[in-house]
């Protein structure tokens, strides 16, 4: 099946974990350019910090996840564009995937 990871910033606290994203797997992260440039832009943007990938039921609690802050960072800076999400259940509202999308993939 695979493992799933997260990004952790040890140096400020901050989690980037993924969530509501079609990717958690070493693979999926690499070759997503979603994840992939959520990865980038995180690690650009953190130079100097102590920054690592953990499994993910290894992450402990106290990070201040800052997954769709760095969305919306993206999204201002025209590198993804969001079209919505994906509600699987309409019973669980929760349960979506959010449906973006890398605009210099053209």
């Amino acid at each position: 099946m695979g493992q799933g990871f997260v990004l952790i910033n040890k140096s400020k606290n901050e989690l980037i974990s993924f969530s509501h994203l079609p990717a958690s797997k070493a693979k999926e992260l690499t070759g997503n350019p979603v994840t992939a440039a959520i990865t980038t832009w995180y690690l650009l943007k953190n130079i100097g910090d102590q920054i690592c990938f953990i499994e993910e039921e290894n992450a402990e609690d106290g990070y201040r996840d800052v997954t769709n802050i760095i969305i919306d960072d993206l999204i201002l800076n025209n590198i993804i564009e969001d079209n919505g999400i994906d509600v699987f259940d309409p019973s669980e509202p929760e349960v979506f995937m959010r449906r973006l999308r890398n605009v210099w993939m053209i």
